[in-house]
């Protein structure tokens, strides 16, 4: 399998994120990348695709400031901060992630899935109720998340 080396930038982030996908997850976003410069309404908002063995990713298009890709590696690995079982989510205009211990209570998975069948065009659902590993009630508005990192295996099976 052909692999794409991404550096992303994100409105109000001053740091690239580098990550690698594959041939058709990096065609898929490209087309929608495009096709949204070109104003067209009827785009995917975000695209949800494998990053490593373990980690996916969930980028809103309308958040992407720059995306430079290349077939050779274009700079170092991307580390994500994640607790064990996590998920981190960095929202528009905050510097740090919101980072969750996921103890598997809420919709994480609908949430994921539903955000990559959503267009453009469509209203993203307001907000999210989800519980952190300490029961903790973590409450935020889906419309302000650029990108998001979790762990494969919470979004494969059902919430």
């Amino acid at each position: 399998m052909s692999t794409r080396f991404l550096r992303i930038t994100f409105y109000t982030r001053e740091e690239a994120v580098r990550i690698n996908i594959g041939e058709s997850d990096y065609a898929s976003l490209m087309v929608g990348i495009k096709a949204l410069a070109a104003g067209q309404a009827r785009v995917p908002a975000f695209y949800l695709f494998p990053v490593s063995a373990e980690l996916s990713a969930l980028i809103s298009v309308k958040e992407v400031q720059f995306l430079q890709s290349s077939r050779q590696s274009n700079g170092h690995d991307w580390s994500p901060v994640l607790k064990a079982g996590g998920v981190a989510f960095y929202l528009r205009g905050r510097t740090h992630p919101l980072v969750l211990d996921y103890s598997g209570q809420g919709p994480l998975d609908d949430m994921f899935h539903g955000l990559a069948t959503a267009t453009y065009s469509d209203e993203v659902p307001g907000c999210i109720m989800l519980t952190d590993g300490s029961g903790e009630p973590v409450f935020f508005r889906l419309d302000e998340v650029q990108f998001a990192v979790v762990c494969t295996e919470l979004i494969r099976r059902p919430s």
